[in-house]
């Protein structure tokens, strides 16, 4: 799984955002913190090859939803290969998340290559984003650089930063916990 999304990364960085899956190290920062035994309502976006999809629901309790968004076809089938009932695969554009419930989600994370997208759209996402989340919600956003830091900071305020020096390359973490 992993050398078919190194493959993909490089057909299509652009798309993409990456050569290599999110190291564990990278997925158990990226969830630390996350109280798994209530219920809670999953929106990841950028679902890649299933890395952190798996290790959410490995942890998340049974009564609990995960809606992943993966545009790309190749990814996507990929996530199809995970049997899990509490997981909905979306293979669309993540613009479509404002199709779904408002004021819905527990936590949203993010492993869009948000670098690689143009203002209007990234203001787009934070909207729904932001549209979709509950008031006591959790957005979680990681990237490469900390080109988009002021961004999210500026329409989600309170953002801490965390960092993963051990995942290629490494990686910060954005958490916004709502009110």
């Amino acid at each position: 799984m992993k050398a078919k999304f190194t493959v993909e990364g490089l057909r299509n960085i652009r798309q993409i955002g990456s050569i290599a899956s999110s190291s564990g190290y990278l997925t158990r920062k990226i969830i630390k913190g996350i109280d798994f035994e209530k219920r809670l309502n999953v929106l990841e976006l950028g679902a890649g090859d299933g890395v952190i999809t798996k290790e959410i629901l490995n942890r998340m309790s049974p009564d609990s939803k995960l809606y992943s968004y993966e545009n790309h076809a190749g990814l996507a089938a990929l996530l199809e290969d995970i049997r899990d009932t509490r997981l909905t695969i979306k293979g669309e554009c993540v613009s479509n998340i404002s199709q779904l419930d408002d004021n819905y989600f527990d936590i949203v994370i993010s492993s869009l290559p948000l670098a690689l997208f143009n203002t209007p759209f990234k203001n787009k996402i934070y909207e729904n984003i932001q549209s979709k989340l509950r008031n006591t919600g959790i957005f979680i956003q990681y990237q490469y650089s900390l080109n988009d830091y002021k961004d999210i900071e500026k329409v989600f305020q309170n953002c801490k930063i965390d960092f993963c020096l051990l995942n290629l390359p490494p990686a910060f973490i954005y958490k916004v916990k709502m009110n």
